[in-house]
């Protein structure tokens, strides 16, 4: 009786978890190509000059995205300029799924968008359409081919320009 209330504890503790690798946004490589700009109000922009040029910065064909590398991790990475956004692209296996979740910095003044190369929402993205301070997006592919998809992560301020953040990008 003693030995099983003994070994009770050692079945119930669980191993620590493996940390994910971390990288550098710095040392990810550019991706072919970044998706269209996402339709819609900028959040963070006021009507006075900062809002205006942040405006302009928004403009373009697309948003340059750095290539996330298979498998799960951690990007370290900071608001590149005055857009305030920064896209990555992430290649989903058939059936795969992704989470691309915004774990440090200040949280609550992001939010990350999941969109295709027209920077639309399609099947398999879902979004936090109520703000929850929890800034991710995820998606899970329906098809039986891989699929490249892109997650921008969008500042809600426009004076966040070298603010320092991470992304913990978890795939399933």
């Amino acid at each position: 009786m003693l030995t099983l209330l003994l070994a009770v504890p050692a079945l119930v503790a669980q191993a620590p978890a493996v940390p994910l690798p971390e990288l550098e946004a710095k040392d990810l490589a550019a991706a072919p190509r970044g998706p269209m700009t996402p339709q819609g109000r900028d959040a963070g922009a006021d009507r006075d000059i900062m809002g205006q040029a942040r405006m302009v910065a928004r403009r373009g064909p697309s948003i340059p995205a750095l290539q996330l590398p298979a498998g799960s991790c951690r990007v370290k990475d900071k608001v590149p300029n005055i857009s305030g956004w920064r896209a990555y692209a992430i290649e989903v296996p058939g059936g795969g799924s992704v989470k691309v979740h915004v774990v440090e910095g200040r949280k609550a003044w992001f939010r990350v968008l999941g969109v295709n190369a027209w920077g639309r929402l399609e099947e398999g993205l879902l979004q936090n359409r109520i703000p929850t301070g929890e800034p991710m997006a995820t998606y899970k592919n329906p098809a039986k081919e891989a699929r490249t998809v892109y997650f921008i992560v969008d500042s809600l301020d426009e004076n966040m320009i070298g603010d320092p953040f991470t992304v913990e990008v978890t795939r399933q």
